[in-house]
């Protein structure tokens, strides 16, 4: 799909509209679940340099120290940066080579398509096998994929599907989940990634969230166009399949938290005789389906028991 800057800029607005309410409504219903969603906040930082290009990193030693000392035009924000999030050393897909090359210190370079609004799209392969064009994202906490990119993956009935509840312009509406086998950019790639369908994306294929990006320390230079990704393990510690034993806890973590939040909200939207409880108990499901080939991944790489403790 080539980008079309006047479509894009529709498909933004759209989303804008959208996505306010898709996210304060999540939060509200998480804290209704009561379950606290584990995992690691991470300083990103933006500065202005003297020609006036806006930078942003993940790394403050990457800011030119003249703007360290001084302060001048740095901010810094907060982003969650999922725990829960998996994926295995660097790789590349055999049958979609995607744009993207390896940099000193394993760290992977990304070209981003710029389009108006000052917004990037990334060239992506789902599954090892569908290409999508996302929007980059980093306040979306899922990948979230268009209807159109649902059925090229095969998923094309969503009735009995599990779901999670969103506010949209047109009142509530409950959007499914899909775990995606693989997400590939680059040479980068995650696994088991989450991610939800919304029928409301029009003109592209959809978000890149932090279901991918709080996977790896990523720098987004917005003056040269490029995404870089780098492993989020520090260097010479132990890890299991390229994780910490950190990252492998929050992860279990995650997964408790949110299944003991979904029992009890769809507990009680059963008691209320709500009709989407099935959904929501499908939701529960959903994660435990998760957390069960976690553990089976872990077994696998013998990961100590110490870092699967459940809440």
């Amino acid at each position: 799909m080539e980008a079309n800057p006047a479509k894009s800029m529709s498909a933004r607005l759209k989303l804008n509209r959208v996505s306010l309410v898709f996210r304060f409504t999540l939060v509200l219903f998480v804290m209704c679940c009561t379950a606290q969603v584990v995992g690691t906040f991470a300083g990103v930082f933006s500065y202005r340099d003297d020609k006036g290009a806006l930078h942003f990193t993940d790394d403050i030693s990457k800011i030119p120290k003249q703007y360290r000392q001084s302060e001048k035009g740095v901010r810094q924000h907060r982003e969650a940066r999922g725990a829960h999030r998996s994926t295995p050393a660097p790789t590349t897909v055999p049958s979609l080579e995607l744009p993207g090359s390896f940099a000193q210190n394993q760290e992977i370079q990304v070209p981003l398509i710029p389009v108006s609004g000052g917004n990037f799209l990334v060239d992506t392969v789902l599954n090892g096998r569908v290409k999508a064009r996302l929007m980059l994202d980093t306040g979306a906490s899922l990948i979230t994929l268009t209807e159109e990119m649902g059925r090229k993956l095969g998923v094309s009935q969503y009735g009995d599907s599990a779901e999670l509840p969103f506010n949209t312009a047109g009142g509530e509406e409950w959007m499914p989940l899909v775990a995606l086998d693989t997400v590939t950019i680059g040479k980068a790639q995650t696994r088991l990634v989450e991610a939800s369908i919304n029928s409301h994306i029009k003109d592209i294929d959809g978000l890149l969230g932090m279901s991918f990006l709080g996977d790896f320390r990523f720098e987004i230079d917005r003056t040269n166009k490029r995404l870089t990704l780098k492993p989020s393990r520090v260097a010479g510690e132990q890890a299991w399949d390229g994780k910490s034993g950190n990252w492998w806890l929050a992860r279990f973590e995650h997964y408790d938290s949110i299944i003991k939040g979904y029992t009890s909200r769809a507990s009680f939207l059963k008691r209320r005789g709500h009709e989407k409880a099935p959904n929501l108990q499908k939701t529960v499901d959903f994660y435990q389906g998760l957390r069960k080939k976690l553990q089976n991944r872990a077994s696998i790489f013998g990961l100590p028991e110490r870092f699967r403790s459940s809440l």
